[in-house]
């Protein structure tokens, strides 16, 4: 089977609803997103879907979530980088050999920070499930998966990631290693700009799928960059 129907076809597996809304994967339009993400009145207005994410709502349509994650680029507080010291806080706390009462409170309050950072941070979203389960907490663990779906489902509906000019959209570099444990991969342990397009590739450990490399369009990481004057 092709490797972009067997993905593809992981859409019906993961049970997403794109089809209602889009007939097939589709790029972010920026300047279409940015223009309704001001409209104060209107459903897509900024503010209103930062707060439903928040809250994880669980009606926030996939182009309401793709609204929310492309549209962080024009917030204020949208870094594309990820050099947050929280970063290897929590994967010390994640590796040690067992966990107790004190190192769930330190998961927690690292994500925190990390997510104050970037509302979108996989990694952290994962580290709070893992302590809500064992907490038995459902609640708060059923409102955590919802934001990360609707950061999922966002970024799966941008592309199928077997092109540069296909690739998934992300804002961020991170995030590309954050999309792969959900999609049914593992890094293979080679990154790199690609030529000609505004894509970053990751290469695959082997998988049952026979994909050696998955693209990602990162355009807008790229114009921060050089806004600030700065290199990959």
């Amino acid at each position: 089977m092709p490797k972009k129907i067997i993905i593809l076809s992981l859409f019906v597996a993961f049970g997403f609803s794109l089809l209602a809304q889009y007939d097939e994967p589709a790029a972010p339009n920026y300047k279409e997103i940015q223009k309704n993400i001001e409209i104060s009145e209107s459903n897509l207005h900024y503010p209103a879907l930062m707060k439903r994410y928040l809250d994880g709502d669980a009606t926030l349509t996939v182009d309401e979530a793709r609204h929310l994650y492309y549209g962080y680029i024009y917030q204020p507080t949208y870094v594309a980088t990820d050099t947050s010291q929280y970063n290897s806080l929590l994967a010390d706390v994640l590796n040690k050999f067992s966990l107790g009462e004190s190192e769930y409170q330190k998961i927690l309050n690292y994500a925190d920070e990390l997510l104050k950072e970037d509302p979108f941070n996989i990694r952290a979203l994962n580290a709070k499930l893992l302590v809500y389960a064992q907490k038995n907490n459902v609640d708060t663990y059923k409102k955590v998966a919802q934001q990360r779906s609707i950061v999922q489902n966002a970024i799966i509906s941008s592309g199928d990631g077997m092109t540069k000019q296909t690739g998934y959209y992300v804002i961020k570099v991170a995030h590309e290693y954050d999309i792969l444990g959900f999609l049914g991969f593992k890094y293979g342990g080679t990154e790199q700009i690609e030529k000609r397009c505004d894509c970053n590739s990751l290469t695959l450990a082997e998988n049952r799928f026979g994909v050696d490399k998955i693209y990602f369009n990162i355009k807008p990481v790229l114009q921060y960059i050089q806004k600030k004057g700065g290199k990959m």
